[in-house]
Formats: structure tokens, C-alpha cells, sequence
């Protein structure tokens, strides 16, 4: 499978989140990069930090990655897979196990696309191409607020979080043409979509919405293949379809499994406070009387 490149690790991400005014950094050295995100918290101060990276060229040896990573001079870390040694080898503490995620890998055409796939996936599928639906995709645009707040009242209902509306908006206008909505109609009305991001040769399964009429007629089947067909013609390779939870979203899980994604499960959470903090020492310092 082709090397999957996390959404929050791309120059893409980057644009958008300076585009609201959010401090992001691209760290580059020959080894790698890390897009490193600065918040002031208080009397914390600064923090910095970076989700599922940071990304290591495979020649470079340990020593090389461990000096990436110093250099971001991070202090919270979602790390990605296999990075646990160079975590501990820079000062770094884990803090939080493990998330898995379900990559998808683009097929060349579409029938290899639905052999990779399992079979009651595949079955779904076919009975979705069966239902009339129409599918259409179109650029995420001020004309798709009925998806966010149908988005909105499933997270609410569903209880999960996901990026908030307006970073998803800034991607949209920062990266022209990368985030698409594909959407299912039934006799006129939208009953499912699915808003994908894409970055590079990899893409990110955003947002899905399904009503109860796209649930009865699989219309996340038949979204997906499109996806799926869209992205092969964009030079895309690999999609990713987001968290795996077997325990609270079993059935969501099986769908992206089905699909034929493999899971990736990424490297935890790590902090590291390279000094004693400047907060603390601003905290212990005695106040002036008036």
C-alpha cells in the first residue's frame, strides 16, 4: 500500500489554519517534517504541537529522527505509527495509548476496487447501484450549510467531535478544488453525503451524513465507490476513512473495514516539557505590593 500522509501533517492543513489567523509551522530538515500548530494557554504559555507525524524519511537512522523531533520543540504529540523509540529517545512521556485508523488504498479501476472489498460489502454495494439512486459531486461551498448542520445534530446525537466547520470552510478556499461533496438523491432529495479532503496523494474521508432513507438504501456504498473512482482519476492513492471504535461505533467500524481499508494504529500521545516552565516559574515569582 502506497505511504498514506495524514491530513494534519500536510502543507494543505498548514494554509488553511494560517488562513484563520492560527499559527502553523512547517519544521523541515532532511529527515522529515512536522507541521507544528502554536497555542497560548494561560499561564502555561505557548504550546506546541503536532498530530500524526512527524513524517521520517525511511534511510534516516534514529539519531537523525530523534533530532526532527527536538527540533519542532514540541510539547504535545500525537504521534504516528512506529515513531514510540524516537519519542522516548527525545525526552517525550506517553500519556495516552493508541488510536487506530482505517486507510484505504485506491485500486486501479473499479472492479479491483469492489474485489478488494468483503463480500457483504460488496453485496451492499451492488444493491445500492440497484436503487436509482443519483450521485453527484461538487465543491464544498457556502451552498452545503444543510451538511454541516445535519453533521452538527449527528456528532450531538452520536456523541464524537470532529474539525470544526469553519477550519473545514478555510480548507475549501485555501485549497481550491480539494474538498468535494458527493452526495446521494432520492426522488430529488439528498439522503446521504460524504465530504473528502485531499492532500497530495492522500485523501481524508472528512465528513458522512447518512438519513434514514440512505441507511435502507446503502447509499454509503454506492458514495464510496464514487470516491473511490474520483480520487483514482486525481492521481490519488490512499484515503483515509478515520478512527476505528469497535466498542461505541461497531457498525461504522464494519463499513470501513468492509471496504477492504486496513487499519493503521498510530503511535499515542506524548508530552515532553524540555525545561522547568516559564509559567511555573511566573507563578512561584512573589507579588509586587501595591
Amino acid at each position: 500500500m502506497a505511504v498514506h500522509l495524514a491530513l494534519m501533517q500536510s502543507p494543505d492543513m498548514g494554509r488553511a489554519l494560517t488562513s484563520l489567523g492560527r499559527s502553523a509551522d512547517l519544521v523541515t530538515t532532511d529527515t522529515g517534517h512536522a507541521l507544528v500548530i502554536r497555542r497560548r494557554f494561560g499561564l502555561l504559555g505557548e504550546i506546541r504541537f503536532s498530530s500524526q507525524g512527524p513524517v521520517f524519511a525511511d534511510q534516516y537512522t534514529l539519531a537523525d529522527r530523534v533530532a526532527l523531533l527536538r527540533a519542532a520543540r514540541l510539547h504535545l504529540l500525537n504521534a504516528t505509527k512506529g515513531t514510540q523509540a524516537v519519542c522516548r529517545a527525545a525526552g517525550f512521556a506517553q500519556v495516552m495509548t493508541p488510536a487506530t485508523t482505517a486507510i484505504l488504498p485506491v485500486a486501479p479501476d473499479r472492479d479491483a476496487q469492489m474485489r478488494m472489498a468483503h463480500g457483504k460489502w460488496r453485496n451492499a454495494a451492488r444493491a445500492a447501484a440497484r436503487a436509482g439512486l443519483t450521485l453527484t459531486r461538487s465543491p464544498l461551498d457556502g451552498e452545503h450549510a444543510w451538511l454541516f448542520a445535519r453533521e452538527a445534530a449527528q456528532q450531538n446525537s452520536r456523541g464524537y467531535r470532529a474539525l470544526p466547520p469553519a477550519l473545514t470552510r478555510a480548507y475549501a478556499q485555501a485549497n481550491p478544488g480539494q474538498a468535494q461533496v458527493f452526495t446521494a438523491h432520492q426522488n430529488g432529495a439528498p439522503i446521504a453525503a460524504m465530504l473528502v479532503l485531499t492532500h497530495g496523494a492522500s485523501a481524508t474521508y472528512q465528513i458522512g451524513w447518512s438519513g434514514d432513507a440512505g441507511r435502507r438504501a446503502r447509499a454509503h456504498h454506492a458514495i464510496l465507490m464514487a470516491v473511490t473512482d474520483w480520487l483514482r482519476d486525481t492521481g490519488v492513492a490512499t484515503l483515509d476513512l478515520g478512527s476505528l471504535d469497535t466498542r461505541h461505533a461497531p457498525g461504522l467500524a464494519r463499513f470501513k473495514l468492509g471496504s477492504g481499508a486496513a487499519p493503521l494504529t498510530l503511535g499515542g500521545t506524548w508530552v515532553r516539557w524540555p525545561r522547568p516552565s516559564d509559567a511555573f516559574r511566573r507563578w512561584q515569582r512573589p507579588r509586587q505590593s501595591l
